[in-house]
């Protein structure tokens, strides 16, 4: 499984010598704690502003992200005049074996809510508790619940509608993300790893397939996992909604992810944008609209400590809401760019490949680099007037389709006396973009998957794998400066000077 989230320490998980138990058959749909639930039974006749349709799994490490976040949001639904009904279909790990501590393997660890190897599917209200919530959630074994084919997601986008309907629906994948990963199984997989169907992911296409075909239009999407912040997948996904958030980095597990949306929709229910405002604040500000435990989101990043080398380090981060609108445009002049790379990758090959070798990637495991990155080195090597020119109009597409963008510049490689800061710098302004898939022509993942790459809505409105099938470098963290490595990197020159 890829361990793409970083398993936080989290209070709500606490270890327990109790021996764990099996699903039960209870149906939560019909129970009646569900029907005389004061806070559904308030909602009966009416239409709420919004609806979030948390979907997902544990995965095997990170139950947390739902178990540690259903008080926080059981508290955001408690404030006066509230606007957001929250619904959840989750499935739980099918057990603790990744979640105990290698110091006592011996010891199983309970979950708050819940029990392994279950799906829930129920309408989080402030009357849930964890005494109840097995008896009155529970969908179905979750070995039953194969949450990566599209007649499920539909079935539960059908169910959501249904149970708390809404003028606004935002669906919140969640789980270890890989972006538009190509390789594993196809099509291409991006979220949602369930450990209870050997790490079976759902993929890009799943969810728009889904929402093609029950008439689902969303407000927003809400990638809750990493590596989601890639041109390939706000491009599969823009049709169907009119906002993406999603971070093209690792992401962690934090319940302010969850919990932080309702926030901002209740304080702003009248205007999204300033909703998102209102997210951005909440996300990054230690005392802003918050009701529970306070973080700051770049700081999360700092001195943590890795999974297998217990070493500690800094990493870097970003996190963003783009607008659906705005895809087309940056895609426009990403066809521009391609068009450029294969006219002139006969004669200025080296060039070209200089840029590739440079350009910033997200991650240490995937090809994903930073899109604008790329198009400032192609225009640093070629120096023409239409590189540049691609250069500065893609910068203006991302910053017009950009709601906002949290970004931490951590990750930095000592070199003797020289300090090397690893993130791309755009006429001094230092932010990250969006992800871009560079493989070489032989990638073996290339050679394998490419008519799934191909078969993508993004290639087929920029062209980007002409430009792919031309390309002999590999980018790697072996050559490129990448976020999350151990790896010395050789781009590195000594004479040249790093940022702190």
């Amino acid at each position: 499984m890829k361990n793409f989230f970083k398993l936080m320490s989290v209070a709500l998980v606490v270890a327990m010598g109790a021996v764990m138990t099996s699903c039960s058959s209870s149906d939560g749909d019909s129970n009646p704690a569900v029907t005389n639930d004061p806070y559904v039974q308030n909602w009966q006749g009416k239409t709420a502003k919004y609806t979030i349709m948390f979907y997902g799994c544990g995965g095997g490490d990170v139950d947390s992200q739902l178990d540690g976040a259903i008080d926080y949001v059981k508290e955001s639904l408690k404030v006066p005049h509230n606007q957001v009904r929250f619904v959840v279909m989750y499935s739980n790990s099918k057990d603790d074996s990744k979640l105990r501590d290698p110091q006592k393997p011996n010891e199983p660890v309970s979950l708050l809510y819940g029990k392994y190897g279950c799906t829930y599917r129920y309408e989080l209200t402030p009357n849930i508790d964890s005494q109840s919530y097995h008896s009155r959630c529970y969908y179905k074994p979750a070995s039953e619940v194969e949450l990566y084919r599209v007649e499920t997601i539909k079935e539960f986008i059908n169910w959501a509608k249904q149970t708390a309907p809404a003028e606004n629906y935002i669906l919140m994948p969640v789980n270890h993300g890989g972006g538009f990963d190509l390789d594993e199984e196809t099509p291409t997989r991006a979220i949602i790893y369930d450990d209870n169907h050997g790490e079976k992911g759902v993929s890009t296409k799943a969810f728009a397939q889904a929402l093609a075909e029950t008439g689902t239009h969303l407000k927003a999407i809400y990638w809750n996992g990493c590596l989601m912040g890639q041109l390939e997948v706000m491009t599969e996904m823009a049709p169907y909604c009119d906002y993406q958030f999603c971070s093209s980095h690792v992401a962690r597990v934090n319940p302010r992810h969850v919990y932080a949306i309702v926030d901002a929709i209740n304080s702003y229910p009248a205007n999204f944008e300033d909703a998102i405002a209102c997210q951005h604040g909440i996300m990054t500000s230690p005392t802003g609209n918050v009701n529970n435990a306070d973080y700051n989101f770049v700081e999360e990043f700092q001195n943590v400590e890795d999974e297998k080398t217990k070493e500690i380090k800094n990493e870097n981060c970003d996190f963003g809401c783009w607008r659906s609108a705005g895809i087309a445009a940056i895609n426009a002049q990403v066809k521009r760019l391609v068009d450029l790379l294969v006219n002139n990758y006969g004669t200025s090959k080296d060039a070209i490949d200089n840029a590739t070798k440079g350009v910033y990637l997200f991650g240490d495991l995937y090809v994903y680099a930073d899109v604008l990155h790329y198009a400032q080195l192609v225009h640093s090597n070629l120096n023409t007037t239409e590189t540049q020119s691609i250069f500065e109009d893609l910068a203006k597409a991302i910053n017009a389709a950009n709601v906002y963008h949290i970004c931490g510049f951590h990750r930095t490689i000592q070199v003797g006396d020289v300090t090397y800061g690893q993130w791309p710098s755009y006429s001094g302004a230092d932010y990250y973009s969006l992800g871009i898939s560079i493989y070489s022509n032989n990638h073996p993942i290339w050679t394998k998957h490419h008519d799934v790459y191909q078969a993508s809505t993004f290639d087929k409105v920029t062209g980007w794998s002409k430009f792919i099938v031309m390309n002999t470098p590999t980018v790697s963290p072996t050559t490129n400066p990448a976020n999350d490595s151990g790896v010395d990197e050789y781009w590195m020159d000594d004479e040249q000077e790093g940022d702190e």
